[in-house]
Formats: C-alpha cells, sequence, structure tokens
C-alpha cells in the first residue's frame, strides 16, 4: 500500500478500538475477531492490540486475527496499555475491550450514538460472565439497579461529589475528552477505571452506563478471587471516589 492511500484510508477512520493485552494468547483471536464483525463500515475503525510486554505469543496471534495493529508497550499495567493505545490512534473516538473479551456485533454502532448524545463524556456497560440461574439473577439486579440506578446518585446526595460507573474493559469515550482529563491515568490495575469514571464526570461530563451494553467476558476473576472480587472493586472505588478531587 502506498503511504497516499493509507492517508487516504486514515482520513475515514472514525473509531480506534484499543485492547491492552497481557499473555493473552488463547483469548486474543477471539477479541479481535468480535470487532472484525462490527456492522459498520470496515474503513471506519481500526484495532489496536497492546502487548503488554508479554512472554507468550499475544503479538503473533493478534497480527494473525487481522488487528490493524500490534504494539509492545513495556511499562506494566492495563491503564499503561491503553494511553499507548490511545497515542497510536487515529480516530476520534476510542473503544476499549479487554482481551478476554468479545464484543457484540452492533457495539461500536451503539457506543457512536450514545456518544453523540449532549453532555455524555463517556459510555461504558457490563460485563456478560455467562452466568445462570440464581447467579444470573443477582448479576442483573447488581448491574441495573445497583450500580447505575443507586450509586452514583446516592454518593452525590450525601458527599456532594459527582461519580460514574465504568468498566474499563468496555467503555468508550471521544479522544478530546481524554484529553480533558488529563489522558489514561497511570494506574496499574484496581482502581483504574473508577479513577477515570470520577475524572469524566468531574471535568467533561456525564458518564453514561447502559446495562445492555453488554460484552461477552471470561469469569476467571471471578473464580480466582470469588466473592472478595465485589469488596475489592468496592474499596478501589470508594478510594478514587474520596481521592480525585472534585
Amino acid at each position: 500500500m502506498t503511504a497516499e492511500k493509507q492517508t487516504m484510508n486514515d482520513t475515514k477512520i472514525k473509531i480506534s478500538c484499543v485492547i491492552p493485552a497481557y499473555n493473552e494468547e488463547k483469548n486474543i483471536r477471539q477479541a479481535v475477531a468480535s470487532l472484525r464483525r462490527q456492522n459498520i463500515s470496515r474503513n471506519e475503525y481500526e484495532i489496536i492490540v497492546v502487548d503488554n510486554n508479554s512472554s507468550d505469543a499475544t503479538s503473533d496471534e493478534a497480527r494473525k486475527a487481522g488487528a490493524d495493529k500490534v504494539i509492545v508497550e513495556k511499562n506494566k499495567g492495563t491503564n499503561m496499555a491503553r494511553a499507548r493505545g490511545v497515542a497510536e490512534s487515529k480516530g476520534k473516538i476510542i473503544a476499549f475491550l479487554d482481551a478476554d473479551s468479545e464484543a457484540p456485533y452492533n457495539w461500536l454502532e451503539k457506543i457512536t450514538e450514545y456518544l453523540k448524545q449532549p453532555g455524555v463524556a463517556a459510555v461504558s456497560g457490563p460485563y456478560d460472565y455467562g452466568f445462570t440461574g440464581l447467579k444470573k439473577l443477582a448479576d442483573e439486579i447488581y448491574n441495573k439497579l445497583i450500580l447505575y440506578a443507586m450509586i452514583p446518585p446516592l454518593l452525590y446526595l450525601i458527599f456532594r461529589r459527582k461519580a460514574g460507573i465504568l468498566f474499563g474493559g468496555n467503555f468508550a469515550s471521544t479522544k478530546s475528552a481524554i484529553k480533558k482529563i488529563g489522558g489514561i491515568p497511570p494506574i496499574a490495575f484496581w482502581g483504574d477505571d473508577a479513577t477515570m469514571a470520577m475524572l469524566f464526570a468531574r471535568r467533561v461530563g456525564k458518564v453514561f452506563f447502559d446495562p445492555s451494553l453488554r460484552v461477552k467476558s471470561s469469569p476467571r476473576r471471578f473464580e480466582k478471587y470469588g466473592i472478595w472480587l465485589t469488596f475489592l472493586y468496592a474499596k478501589a472505588y470508594l478510594k478514587a471516589y474520596f481521592s480525585v478531587p472534585k
């Protein structure tokens, strides 16, 4: 491809999909494949995999799966990888997906529509862990009622500090909004997405959380931590809530 043609293609790119990945050779193919199946024109978006200095074949598998760019970021941490992806991106909208997740076919279309709404700084949705029975019911209640409908309004009522709900592996924002929060904050994990949610809500605008904007994700963290995972996330969320300036 000539440099001229490459430039022409770059001008059509509206969305940059960024996938941070560390030792994800078994999962990265399905993540990239789900993005390649989106129902918008393929030349309107790019797929960037940021290999966070893996020791396996993550980069090779990402290339084989059809990622447009595969970049190695040696500074460890999910947000460090996300920040590198933003720096390498061409789109005005940046969409973030985890390497062990799969986006539905209309994910980018819905994200684009949400970000067109006045006052919306970022959009996010939950993960679909494939739960069944009572676990699925509890997950639905948690995402639809507790997370979005109760936590931010209740916190604001009590403490007068804006809050947002954001899942780092299923969210999107505009590049200009990311600039307004000072870029992706260099947090390795635990509180990375909560900190971004507070920054967007307090410096830019509304963080829109849609319980139906789900991406399929591996339940491996639940398998590792069990019920304690909820407490770990809650602790990190509250820390970000009170530490990020109003």
